[in-house]
């Protein structure tokens, strides 16, 4: 991949784990909690307590991780950055696996409707690919 592609997929990263952090702590002002508030009630449905910690917890990882790859993106060196873009990854690989493979097949019509089912695949990916690119780009 060039430069520039790793570069600009890295920033599209970025904004999306950042926005997402910062969308996870809505309160109700806006209908949108983000991505990770929907990765939790997908993994827990009912339980609305277990719901806001795992999404406030996922939001603060979301908005550390988005600082980190600009950071990195501009070789702002951060004590113990690669170890902590390791647990960012190792987290968002758990997380991708159980919203994108576990749930589904819990559920009583899997991947249904099927296309937004890719598209949420597909960024959850792209994100994953990002992180570890960025973790192993030096």
């Amino acid at each position: 991949m060039s430069r520039l592609g790793v570069l600009v997929l890295n920033i599209a990263v970025a904004l999306y784990l950042f926005a997402n952090g910062i969308l996870g702590f809505n309160t109700g002002r806006f209908d949108d909690k983000g991505a990770f508030y929907d990765m939790a009630k997908t993994i827990f449905k009912n339980n609305s307590g277990a719901v806001d910690t795992v999404t406030i917890i996922l939001s603060v990882i979301g908005i550390i991780a988005g600082v980190l790859l600009i950071l990195k993106l501009l070789n702002i060196a951060i004590p113990q950055m690669d170890l902590l873009m390791l647990v960012i990854i190792i987290v968002w690989a758990v997380v991708v696996v159980i919203v994108n493979i576990i749930q589904p097949l819990q559920d009583s019509n899997p991947f249904q409707p099927f296309l937004s089912y890719l598209l949420q695949l597909s960024a959850h990916l792209m994100v994953l690919g990002a992180l570890i690119s960025s973790k192993f780009d030096s």
